[in-house]
């Protein structure tokens, strides 16, 4: 939906590790996890058994039993959906990255101990150095290249664009986005934020994410 609007030319994904020019059809900037690094992340995965997937070459990828896994993990119906409809399932996700060889653009663990998940998301980064470890879901750990973040990403950007982003706005709900809400001008928290993110935010929107939040808050700006 949001390709098909024409006046949206920059994007920020994958957490930060790519920014994207629609209308030319060029990278602005990339930050990717080595190949072998992602294989180790793979395999800590295994050792501690949750579901575990990746982008490569833009695309998410996820071994077949793991994606069918997902349904005993994701207790939100449509987003389950909305989960499954933007990841390919494989034979071997493992095997397949080894195989091609090229830098992956995101690792991501589903757990269903979540004290588990609390225990890696305070530990990974110390045990992998070269990554980082955010989460976006009650129940997952994003893993990144250290400087795959969205404010470096937000900042490289408005450099491109020519101006800092001290001039720039941006808008989050939870802990991925902290260091992007920290890098902005207007740096603002949705009502229905992770607490960290309420914490941080220089705005709380009047209403959540839910109830256009995002837009009302933008419309009150350029009054």
């Amino acid at each position: 939906m949001l390709r098909e609007l024409d006046f949206i030319r920059y994007y920020i994904l994958i957490n930060g590790a790519k920014v994207y020019d629609a209308r030319e059809k060029r990278v602005l900037f990339s930050a990717e996890l080595p190949n072998e690094l992602a294989q180790s992340l793979f395999e800590n995965a295994e050792a501690i058994s949750c579901l575990y997937d990746c982008y490569l070459h833009d695309e998410g990828l996820m071994s077949r039993g793991l994606y069918d896994a997902l349904d005993d993990i994701v207790p939100d119906r449509v987003y389950l959906n909305y989960m499954k409809s933007i990841r390919k399932h494989v034979e071997n996700l493992k095997e397949l990255v080894r195989k091609d060889g090229g830098d992956v653009q995101k690792v991501q663990y589903f757990f269903r101990d979540l004290q588990e998940r609390k225990h890696q998301l305070e530990t990974l980064a110390d045990r992998y150095p070269g990554i980082k470890a955010t989460s976006s879901l009650s129940m997952n750990i994003e893993i990144n290249a250290a400087n795959a973040s969205k404010g470096p990403a937000l900042a490289a950007l408005c450099r491109h664009l020519g101006f800092t982003a001290a001039n720039a706005m941006a808008f989050g709900d939870n802990t991925n986005d902290l260091d992007m809400i920290q890098t902005a001008g207007w740096g603002i928290a949705m009502k229905n934020s992770d607490e960290t993110l309420l914490s941080a935010a220089g705005i709380v929107t009047e209403y959540d994410n839910n109830a256009g939040g995002v837009g009302r808050m933008i419309m009150e700006y350029l009054k």
